[in-house]
């Protein structure tokens, strides 16, 4: 009997061993805590109106918006790893990834730059104005795609790249916070209200939301003078009119 007595005792002691750890790992997988933080310009000042994008490992995405004091936050994350992106018309999107932790909250400082516009020979003198340009080429226009209000309320995209998916000529890819376009193989310039923003992807500028219309050009034909550029000629051009003008 004793010498039977040590191996009994040994298999009973390991099983709280193994409980423990049984219960460490579903403690982790059902942890929940928060993300908040504030978003700001490079001089610190806070900007308002942000869609804050959080998307976890398990694939699941939270949409939010900062607050007037640039403030967000998602509560009931699961601990582990997230990216977090911020995008605003007028702005680079923004993307990071972040580790969250368990049980503590996460706050988050997100810098967001201003895009650098260069004004164009195109003047904008009022809503209307402007919406009746856009029309107009519409209805007249074969050369280019074209995207209402109507037209991208049905469509419900994520992002504004979305809707070339459709449009011949153009390739979309995933590129962080947003994506990617280039039509007929190189990247085309992007035009808000009648303003250049010289090197900006469509998704940094623009959210589905920001829009009144759009126009995709996949080259210079049809594309009206005051938009062309010399040293783009054969890359086309997105002419995005905001609903804020």
């Amino acid at each position: 009997m004793r010498a039977v007595t040590p191996l009994l005792l040994g298999s009973f002691l390991a099983l709280p061993a193994v409980s423990v750890q049984t219960l460490s790992a579903q403690a982790a997988a059902t942890a929940r805590t928060r993300v908040a933080g504030i978003v700001v310009d490079a001089q610190k000042a806070a900007i308002p109106s942000v869609e804050m994008t959080l998307k976890v490992n398990s694939g699941d995405t939270r949409v939010v918006t900062s607050g007037d004091d640039g403030r967000f936050v998602f509560t009931d994350v699961p601990a582990g790893g997230v990216t977090l992106s911020a995008r605003r018309l007028g702005y680079s999107a923004k993307s990071i990834d972040l580790r969250v932790p368990d049980p503590e909250s996460s706050q988050v400082e997100v810098v967001m730059n201003a895009i650098p516009s260069e004004l164009a020979s195109v003047v904008v003198e009022e809503s209307k104005q402007h919406l009746a340009e856009f029309y107009d080429r519409k209805a007249t226009s074969n050369f280019a795609k074209f995207f209402d209000q109507k037209d991208i309320k049905k469509r419900n995209p994520l992002y504004v790249s979305d809707l070339l998916r459709t449009v011949a000529g153009a390739t979309v890819s995933s590129a962080g916070a947003g994506n990617q376009i280039l039509l007929r193989g190189c990247k085309p310039m992007v035009w808000i209200d009648g303003m250049r923003a010289p090197g900006a992807e469509l998704d940094e500028v623009a959210r589905p939301s920001d829009i009144a219309g759009l126009e995709i050009y996949p080259s210079n034909a049809g594309l009206p003078a005051a938009y062309q550029d010399r040293n783009n000629r054969m890359c086309g051009a997105i002419i995005v009119w905001t609903r804020n003008q």
